[in-house]
């Protein structure tokens, strides 16, 4: 977490309001600033694991791919299309976990930009849409992560439930909360799609799929 996100909250906390006082006798900031601390560093953790994750599937994908093109140039179309089918499944998964990691990176950004309730009430929601939804991508693509996320699930739901006037569930229904976690998810799929379109080559029985279209 940014160095400066203490001195962000204290400044923050010095000019509080009488509302902001009567509601940190039930939610204490020092409290929340603790949850915060500890939902970065699980963040952190997470967004390390899924780039090293990102970092072996890739390799994995450069052996298929080459396995692939070995295989048409043997013109060993039966191995060649086994191959393919499995690369094709890996450049999803790759695509779904770097999705993944895109968007708790957005989540991180937005945590780490909080400096007073108020903001965090606004946050919360969207954000904890957002944890859930790559909890459950990763869950199929990536089992092992199940546990952090969880954990970070955990304390979302501790702050909502701190600050007060929140639902403690994330199933929130307001379209202006779906609305802003679905840009969330939406900006790192694309980004994710992006970034494999750029350093991914095409599969040789692709191009020569669209060989013989352009030919009829």
């Amino acid at each position: 977490m940014s160095s400066n996100f203490p001195n962000k909250w204290q400044q923050s906390s010095s000019k509080e309001t009488i509302p902001e006082k009567i509601r940190q006798s039930v939610a204490p900031q020092g409290e929340l600033r603790k949850k915060l601390f500890e939902t970065d560093r699980a963040l952190t953790s997470q967004i390390s694991q899924l780039d090293k994750t990102v970092t072996k599937m890739n390799t994995k994908e450069k052996s298929l791919f080459s396995k692939t093109s070995a295989s048409f140039q043997r013109h060993d179309t039966v191995q060649a299309n086994a191959y393919a089918a499995e690369l094709a499944e890996l450049r999803k998964a790759i695509k779904l976990v770097e999705g993944a990691k895109l968007s708790l990176e957005s989540v991180q950004v937005r945590l780490t930009t909080i400096t007073d309730i108020g903001d965090l009430a606004v946050a919360i929601a969207p954000v904890g849409q957002v944890v859930r939804t790559v909890k459950r991508t990763l869950n199929v693509v990536m089992p092992s992560a199940n546990e952090t996320m969880g954990e970070i699930n955990s304390t979302l739901e501790g702050l909502m439930q701190q600050i007060g006037g929140v639902p403690s569930s994330f199933g929130f229904d307001t379209g202006a909360v779906n609305e802003d976690a679905e840009k969330i998810l939406a900006e790192a799929s694309v980004v994710a799609e992006s970034k494999m379109g750029n350093v991914l080559p095409t599969l040789p029985y692709l191009k020569n799929d669209e060989a013989e279209a352009d030919s009829t």
